[in-house]
C-alpha cells in the first residue's frame, strides 16, 4: 500500500460489498451507452484534485474484470500517478517510455492480479506529458489496446490543471467525469464540462463519489451486507 503519497486511493476489493455493487452499476450504465456506440475505451477525469478518479478508474477496471472480461487499466496521469503505488507494480517501464521508443507491447504490460485487470504504469517523468499523449503514436496505442482487450481504461489529471486531460478524452471513445460529493463546486464542474465538449470528447456522464449512500437509499440495509 502506498505510504508517501496520502492521496493515492486504498484498495479494498469485496465483490459483495455495496460499494462494488456501485461500480457494478456504472459498469452496466456504460454498456448501455455502448448499445448506441461502441465504447472500448474509456477516460476517467475530475474536474479538480483530490475527488477520486483514480479509485474510480481502479474499481470499474475490477468490475469488468470480475464480470469475465479482458480489461487493462492504464496511468495516463503522467505527472502525478499514484496508481502503480497502490497495486504495488512499477511505473516505468510504462506509456512514456513506451511513446518515446516503441517496443513489443507485452514488455510494458504488466499483470495485475489484485483486481484482475492487467496494467500499464505511467513510465518515466517527461518534461512533456502533453506532446506525447497528443501524438499519433498514443492513438495507435488506444488502437492497439482495443484489440487486445475488452475494455481500455485510462486514468487521466485533472481536467482544470493540465490540457492532457481533454487530450486523452478526445482520443478515448467516451469520458467520464468523477465530482466528490460536497466537494465539487459549480463552476469548476461547468467549466471542466466545457473543456470536454470543446475537445469533442463523448462526456458519457459524471459519477457522484464519496457520497452518503443510506442516506439517500432506504434499501441500502436491506440489500447491501
Amino acid at each position: 500500500m502506498p505510504r508517501s503519497n496520502k492521496d493515492a486511493p486504498t484498495l479494498q476489493v469485496d465483490d459483495v460489498s455495496p460499494f462494488m455493487e456501485a461500480y457494478r452499476t456504472l459498469k452496466a450504465n456504460i454498456e448501455f451507452a455502448s448499445r448506441r456506440r461502441p465504447i472500448r475505451a474509456v477516460a476517467v477525469a475530475s474536474a479538480v484534485p483530490g475527488e477520486g478518479k483514480s479509485t474510480t478508474a481502479l474499481y470499474l477496471a475490477s468490475a469488468y474484470a470480475r464480470a469475465g472480461r479482458t480489461v487493462v487499466l492504464v496511468d495516463g496521469d503522467i505527472r502525478k500517478p499514484t496508481l502503480h503505488q497502490v497495486i504495488d507494480r512499477r511505473r516505468s517501464p510504462g506509456l512514456t517510455d513506451y511513446l518515446l521508443d516503441p517496443g513489443m507491447m507485452p514488455s510494458y504490460v504488466l499483470t495485475d492480479t489484485m483486481v484482475g485487470a492487467a496494467f500499464i504504469g505511467a513510465g518515466r517523468s517527461v518534461p512533456n506529458p502533453s506532446d506525447l499523449l497528443a501524438s499519433e503514436r498514443m492513438t495507435e496505442l488506444i488502437a492497439l489496446l482495443k484489440q487486445a482487450y475488452d475494455m481500455v481504461i485510462i486514468d487521466t489529471p485533472p481536467i482544470l490543471a493540465a490540457i492532457d486531460a481533454k487530450i486523452l478524452a478526445a482520443k478515448c471513445d467516451g469520458v467520464l467525469l468523477v465530482l466528490e460529493s460536497g466537494k465539487a463546486r459549480e463552476k469548476a464542474v461547468l467549466k471542466a464540462k466545457t473543456e470536454l465538449v470543446q475537445a469533442n470528447a463523448n462526456l458519457l456522464g459524471a459519477v457522484l463519489n464519496k457520497m452518503n449512500r443510506k442516506a439517500l437509499d432506504p434499501y441500502s440495509d436491506y440489500y447491501g451486507k
